[in-house]
């Protein structure tokens, strides 16, 4: 089929990691004989096989031939702002999640929310498996969309996991919508909050009325800057509100039909923990209702859910301490819920990393109504927490150990924390300043974990 995305005779892929190879894969097979460009800051590897007539533009100026392609297709991580200055009158910009969506056979569920919205792609894509046959996982979780359109049919149902990255410039809106709270994050990427939000609210601003728009019903934000999104919309509660689809009822999941309350799961059997899970949990069930799911479908995905890596993730436990990983946490907000999810065990954090401008003032009276201790501080936000901890409890005395290693944090961590007690690792902020990403932060801290011995 002829994509409306791959306009001209000539492309250029901004930004080339797993999404860009994904891309140029992509391009060799619908476009032979065009000629491709691939351009990044830093210095690019093709691989056997790519680099047979792709010229590479890379360094400090590798946008200066922009405007000589066609079609520019950025990755996600390159912002509008960055190309627009380089680009000819006649230059097209597009990416490879407009590519998805303007050829994607199936019926797509698209996610996104400043946290959660791993967790619950995950939880859809299992529930949404005990009813259809070919569901697939794909997007911002980490899995490249383009290359799952092989063999897609109009049974299949794509759950996309969409960063704002990938819905600022989205042409086209998921079948069905799901869109969880909103709290400032990548405010140096999109220039502020209310251009955030409007990246955010992308996922349904191209919906019809056959659309469905998945959202809290409490979340007043979300009223507002959907109140013109013209998508059906479905709501969860997490009270006992009977105009929810799905709500809660004396701890207790539930479908509310016109027979009455369907009960699909106690919130203390969910294979996640914590409120911000549970508002996860709730879309998750919601979509998956509304698209033809019953209770017992419904009850059989959520018991076949495996939590996910990074995310509240135990390691183990050392001498009597447990430790969890919780790299995915990125924003404060993340933290507060980590700290809700464990409970009073908490005794010690590992918190801190690149400073991106979001205010951190809400970790500390989350800190000060939790039983942590010890604060291992990265830089450079760690400085933030550490100042809106003291203010929130000023009379209280924690210990802090500043840090620039992960082996180092978990060696502080480990010494400090009390036999029976808790450390988690919760950032609340972006990891490039001392990690690749959060993986990379994650597995680093597990690593450290695993290798501790007998303690000090």
């Amino acid at each position: 089929m002829t994509n409306p995305e791959l306009r001209g005779e000539s492309f250029l892929i901004v930004g080339f990691g797993r999404e860009g190879r994904s891309v140029l894969k992509l391009l060799r097979q619908r476009c032979p004989g065009a000629r491709i460009g691939v351009a990044d800051r830093k210095w690019v590897r093709l691989e056997a096989g790519e680099s047979d007539g792709v010229r590479v533009h890379s360094g400090e100026d590798y946008l200066s031939e922009a405007g000589s392609y066609d079609t520019i297709i950025r990755s996600p991580g390159v912002s509008l702002r960055e190309i627009s200055p380089h680009l000819s009158p006649a230059s097209r910009v597009t990416s490879a999640t407009n590519i998805f969506f303007a050829e994607c056979p199936g019926v797509t569920v698209g996610v996104t929310g400043t946290k959660g919205k791993s967790t619950t792609s995950a939880l859809t894509a299992a529930i949404l498996s005990s009813v259809f046959s070919d569901v697939r996982l794909v997007g911002n979780i980490g899995e490249p969309m383009l290359d799952h359109l092989t063999g897609a049919t109009a049974e299949t149902r794509f759950v996309i996991e969409l960063s704002s990255y990938q819905l600022e410039d989205l042409r086209r809106s998921p079948s069905v919508a799901i869109l969880l709270n909103i709290v400032p994050e990548h405010l140096d990427y999109h220039g502020g909050f209310e251009s955030y939000c409007a990246a955010k609210v992308g996922i349904a601003r191209s919906q019809g009325a056959s659309d469905l728009l998945v959202v809290n019903e409490g979340n007043e934000l979300l009223r507002l800057l959907t109140a013109s999104c013209k998508g059906s919309r479905v709501c969860f509660s997490e009270a006992g509100s009977g105009s929810a689809l799905v709500s809660v009822r004396d701890g207790t999941i539930g479908v509310n039909h016109e027979s009455g309350f369907a009960p699909v799961m106690a919130v203390d059997s969910l294979p996640v923990r914590g409120p911000g899970n549970l508002q996860n949990a709730l879309a998750a069930v919601t979509c998956a209702v509304a698209l033809g799911a019953s209770p017992e479908q419904v009850r059989r995905g959520l018991q076949s859910f495996k939590p996910l890596e990074h995310r509240l993730e135990f390691v183990a436990t050392k001498d009597g301490v447990s430790f969890y990983n919780d790299s995915l946490s990125t924003i404060p907000e993340a933290l507060e819920h980590a700290l809700q999810a464990l409970g009073e065990g908490v005794e010690t954090i590992i918190a801190g990393g690149f400073d991106r401008g979001v205010d951190m003032t809400p970790v500390g009276p989350a800190i000060a109504a939790s039983g942590v201790k010890n604060l291992i501080l990265f830089p450079t936000t760690g400085e933030k927490i550490w100042r809106s901890a003291v203010a929130a409890a000023p009379g209280r005395a924690y210990v802090r150990v500043d840090v620039e290693s992960m082996e180092e944090a978990v060696q502080a961590a480990y010494d400090l924390t009390s036999q029976g007690k808790i450390c988690v690792m919760s950032p609340a902020s972006s990891s490039f300043s001392v990690f690749v990403d959060y993986r990379d932060r994650g597995e680093q801290f597990r690593s450290s974990v695993m290798r501790l011995g007998k303690r000090r």
